[in-house]
């Protein structure tokens, strides 16, 4: 068990757009229950409701409503910030890095700040997910500390958009892999030919790769992808194209996902980036073989191939053959659970406590 220092009667906020779909989002539920069973006083800041992660945060955490637009939202945070002078205000992803940065501006006072970065600049987002990184020298000059989800990530803020190395940390995001249901050997290999994908289905994610390879894997094999997104009836008409609509199943989004992961025998992640890849480590933590394109945070996850595969981007013919071998031999699961263990909700609770104290100390 990671002992967690605690700052006595500390009050930290946390602001991210809503509590919607996403691993950003899932990340902000996690912290604000952890940072409160940690000894916190904790809010929760969105600016606007929603009901897809509300189920991980912690029932006395309280939750503040901004209101859904840029400006509305920028205003009540400067308010928040003056009548309750938090010690440390943690924003996650890069609209709430730029908003956050504009209010404590406006607010003045003495409260900490530390921005977050959960992607690339060179994945689609919105104007101010965009401007999180045009102005990244100055967001992170203005802050207090910047964390980043995987060490490419931090590479990328700081060699391609000039952010300050001494603002810079690296926190992997926090999985709740305590809920896992960890296969052995012989359950992978008792289990129908399944391989899994789970995540947004937008063009990023790039499933259409694994539409592509389903032609190319064993006969019995059949690819389920959890999830939603424009590309759904996309990947339809293209396996229906490809002959094999009945072996490709799209049954939507989970807000569970741990069950969907005790049905395959492995997991395939196509990603053209990924700047952390929380479903790799839900994947290893239920003991599933893992195929992964060389996409950024997954590399990390997988130790460079040492406890998954990696292929390129693109190559079909690679990402089919590595999807085979894993449904023909799962493998060992105990090296992929333990290496699933090390991005548990504990361990990244103490790395932003540690931080956040390391700044509430600085003179």
């Amino acid at each position: 068990m990671v002992k967690l220092m605690v700052i006595q009667s500390k009050h930290v906020a946390i602001y991210v757009p809503a509590l919607n779909r996403g691993g950003a989002e899932r990340v902000a539920a996690l912290l604000a229950s952890g940072f409160f069973k940690a000894g916190w006083r904790t809010t929760l800041l969105v600016d606007f409701e929603a009901s897809e992660n509300r189920a991980l945060i912690d029932a006395r955490v309280p939750i503040r409503v901004f209101g859904s637009s840029h400006a509305g939202s920028v205003l009540a945070l400067t308010g928040f910030l003056r009548s309750q002078k938090p010690d440390v205000v943690l924003a996650i992803g890069g609209a709430a890095n730029v908003k956050l940065s504009v209010a404590r501006l406006f607010a003045g006072g003495q409260s900490r700040i530390v921005l977050s970065y959960h992607g690339r600049s060179d994945v689609g987002r919105g104007r101010l997910g965009h401007m999180s990184y045009s102005f990244a020298p100055w967001l992170a000059r203005r802050a207090n500390a910047v964390v980043c989800v995987s060490d490419g990530l931090l590479d990328h803020l700081r060699d391609d958009w000039k952010a300050p190395q001494g603002k810079l940390a690296r926190i992997y995001n926090p999985v709740s892999v305590e809920h896992a249901i960890p296969a052995s050997h012989s359950d992978l290999t008792q289990r129908p030919p399944v391989v899994l994908g789970v995540g947004r289905l937008n063009p990023e994610k790039d499933f259409a790769s694994l539409v592509e390879a389903l032609p190319r894997l064993h006969a019995d094999a059949r690819l389920v992808i959890f999830g939603e997104g424009p590309e759904r009836d996309n990947l339809l008409a293209r396996a229906k194209q490809l002959g094999v609509a009945d072996r490709l199943e799209l049954p939507g989004y989970r807000d569970d996902p741990w069950p969907c992961y005790a049905q395959a025998r492995c997991f395939a992640l196509t990603s053209r980036r990924e700047a952390f890849g929380n479903v790799v480590v839900e994947a290893l933590a239920s003991g599933l073989p893992v195929v992964s394109t060389r996409s950024g945070g997954p590399d990390e996850i997988l130790e460079r191939g040492r406890i998954g595969t990696l292929v390129d981007n693109g190559d079909i013919d690679a990402l089919a053959l590595a999807i085979n071998q894993a449904l023909a031999d799962p493998g060992d699961p105990a090296p992929r659970i333990a290496r699933a263990r090390m991005f548990d909700t504990q361990t990244a609770i103490s790395s932003y406590l540690d931080l956040f104290n390391t700044i509430l100390t600085r003179r």
